[in-house]
């Protein structure tokens, strides 16, 4: 608190300033709102946005579904913001502007429109619409007039909506009959050529034509195996080939064989019979015995010629006796029917062979073309969903303008506030204040932040002691009392200042107002309170602070002039008259070193106390720093600026002037205590 008051003490001209300038302003702009302003009356009215409740809602096929339940509120779309923009638009205030009473006394139509407030309500469907007025039915009139040229133009929008929407769907429409009629050409030209309607269908119906085709080829071909098995079985038993015993058969039922066997038959029976009487030599015996070799030689031309490959023996005992001949027979037969079974079963075999590699064609023909086929497909299907969502856009278009138009209620008619709106004199005194308060922080940051104060936390940063810390002093009155306390603080400085033994001492500050004067007063009181001799030396050649306040004029010379004595123990060396152009020149040819060097060897003085110009303000302590290196530092609390004071620091070091410590003056301290010492009159003031 105390740093903010240090502050606001340290910049209260500039803000005395300020603050008088937003008085001023504050109480023109009461004095001239009160006697130009007219009062204002207020008509409100209040508008509803209905929900629409046609729904669209069609399928595009593979394109999926449109759906459109008319506007919805949202974060990113809001039917009422778009309402708002319509009824404050530029062409709605022209209208209204144009018929408005007072259409002369408006030059601009942004002057016009600031007339009107609308706003929409949270969580509603409602507008809130304000019209202002100097007079109580031109507010009514301005507020009727704009809600009527606002449904006016809701219908012109409606209709430019609907032509813009039909004549764009007609040719969108045409041009998606066309693609529809090409592409479903396209696909049936294809299925008709290639035999595809259903590829999933048919290749699932392929693919079990062809299991069980092989299935049935397998179960075939394994019983024209078993018969084959069984004809080579009979053909081993009998002898001959299957073949053969075809031919076996018909050779018994040809008939020359038979008669030729039938009198073979008879010529063996009386060759018997002859043997029986005769001798193989006889003549009967021989001659039977030629015509049976005749008979043999007939029938095994027959047989050769009827099957070939088989002998006399296996004819006979093919065709032999009834009941080998039976059962040869139906080996035969067995035989036949086995064979023919095999060949019947293998030819069965090749058809359904066929069968399977005809289908397989088929299935590779319909994975071949399968590609194009999808392709036609999906293009038919986009062709047909483009159709249906214009179709349904078309449909739509009849209803749509009134859901991007939809018909304004109007929920509460125009009505005028019978008490008009007045300047309001406490808000116009409020935010005169809220100027001043916000302005004067401002300044004060401003001017903060371009020359801050001297902080204790600068302080520390330093490597310079704090030699003592002095608070506000009370202003004496030197000129009528010799006589006064010395505060206990100065006597701690004294004592601070004996311990560095030194016998000159240059005290300075930054800049004036700071306290060095009167630093340099108390301290040169304290020191003849401790017993010395102590001589003040008023090297402040402009302004002479210290010789006027003591009450002795500058000298009239520039040269040697002696010290005039202040009381016991205490003498002081006025300020020289030198002009102020002459200054640096009388510092720098050494006149100030030699005069204070024979007065403080003449005098005996214990301790020479200089009281110079302030660094930041004269170049002059620069050059005494030279003579008097040892220099005592005054700082003030709420006083001090950060950056004069660090470039002095930097000013005395580089005049290689020894810095032997900080007083801080006008510390806040709460602390009492006894003073005691020897009494002095002295002006203790606060700034030199």
């Amino acid at each position: 608190m105390n740093h903010l008051v240090n502050i606001i003490r340290r910049h209260w001209l500039p803000l005395l300033l300020l603050n008088g300038v937003v008085v001023a302003a504050t109480l023109y702009a009461i004095i001239h709102t009160k006697t130009t302003v007219s009062p204002v009356w207020k008509a409100n009215a209040e508008l509803n946005l209905p929900q629409p409740s046609n729904r669209l809602d069609a399928s595009l096929g593979t394109l999926g579904q449109l759906q459109n339940t008319g506007f919805g509120f949202s974060r990113e779309v809001n039917p009422l913001q778009i309402q708002l923009s319509i009824l404050t638009s530029d062409t709605v205030m022209e209208r209204v502007l144009a018929v408005d009473p007072e259409k002369n006394a408006y030059l601009r139509l942004s002057d016009y429109k600031a007339l009107f407030t609308a706003t929409p309500q949270q969580q509603s469907t409602i507008i809130a619409v304000e019209a202002r007025a100097s007079s109580p039915d031109i507010a009514y009139k301005r507020l009727n007039n704009l809600i009527n040229i606002y449904q006016l133009r809701l219908n012109e929008l409606r209709r430019q909506d609907t032509n813009v929407r039909e004549e764009f769907s007609q040719e969108d429409l045409k041009r998606a009959q066309q693609q529809l009629a090409e592409s479903q050409v396209a696909l049936a030209n294809f299925q008709q050529q290639t035999g595809l309607t259903d590829i999933v269908e048919q290749t699932r119906s392929l693919i079990g034509q062809i299991s069980n085709l092989r299935t049935t080829y397998a179960t075939v071909l394994a019983q024209a195996g078993a018969n084959q098995t069984q004809a080579n079985v009979a053909s081993q038993r009998l002898g001959m080939s299957p073949q053969q015993a075809m031919n076996s058969l018909r050779l018994g039922e040809n008939k020359e064989y038979q008669a030729t066997r039938q009198k073979l038959s008879e010529v063996e029976t009386a060759l018997a019979e002859a043997r029986s009487r005769y001798t193989d030599e006889s003549p009967q015996v021989q001659s039977l015995l030629s015509s049976r070799q005749e008979l043999q030689q007939i029938m095994n031309q027959q047989i050769a010629t009827a099957v070939p490959g088989a002998s006399a023996n296996d004819i006979d005992l093919t065709l032999g006796g009834n009941g080998g001949r039976d059962s040869r027979i139906e080996m035969i037969s067995q035989l036949i029917t086995a064979q023919n079974s095999a060949s019947g079963l293998q030819q069965q075999a090749n058809l359904i062979a066929n069968e399977i590699n005809r289908l397989n064609t088929e299935l590779n023909n319909i994975t071949r073309n399968r590609g194009q086929l999808l392709d036609l497909q999906r293009r038919y299907e986009i062709a047909e969903g483009i159709y249906k969502s214009i179709t349904a856009q078309i449909e739509q278009a009849k209803t749509n303008p009134f859901n991007v138009y939809p018909n304004i209620q109007t929920l509460d008619a125009p009505s005028v506030d019978p008490k008009p709106e007045e300047p309001s004199s406490r808000l116009a005194a409020l935010g005169g204040i809220l100027a001043a308060l916000f302005g004067s922080i401002s300044l004060i940051l401003f001017l903060e932040n371009r020359n801050p104060m001297l902080k204790p936390e600068d302080l520390q940063q330093v490597e310079f002691p704090i030699l003592g810390r002095i608070s506000r002093l009370r202003p004496l009155d030197m000129e009528r009392s010799l006589s006064a306390e010395v505060p206990i603080e100065l006597q701690r400085l004294a004592s601070a200042v004996l311990m560095l033994e030194h016998q000159r001492l240059l005290i300075t500050s930054s800049t004036a107002g700071e306290g060095k004067t009167t630093v340099t007063l108390g301290l040169a009181l304290a020191l003849v309170n401790c017993g010395f001799r102590v001589l003040i030396v008023d090297g402040d050649l402009k302004q002479a602070e210290l010789s006027r306040r003591l009450g002795h004029p500058k000298a009239n010379t520039e040269d040697r002039h002696a010290p005039v004595s202040i009381s016991l123990g205490l003498d002081l060396l006025p300020a020289p008259a030198v002009p102020s152009e002459k200054i640096a020149e009388f510092f720098a040819r050494g006149s100030f070193a030699q005069n204070l060097n024979h007065i403080q060897t003449s005098g005996g003085y214990d301790y020479v106390l200089v009281d110079s110009p302030p660094l930041g303000l004269a170049s002059e302590t620069n050059l005494m720093s030279a003579v008097v290196q040892n220099v005592l530092f005054v700082v003030r609390a709420g006083k001090s600026d950060r950056y004069s004071v660090l470039d002095s620091f930097e000013q005395l070091s580089r005049h290689n002037a020894h810095i032997m410590g900080l007083v801080v003056n006008c510390v806040e301290s709460s602390a009492t205590g006894y003073r005691y010492g020897r009494q002095r009159e002295l002006i203790m003031e606060t700034e030199a």
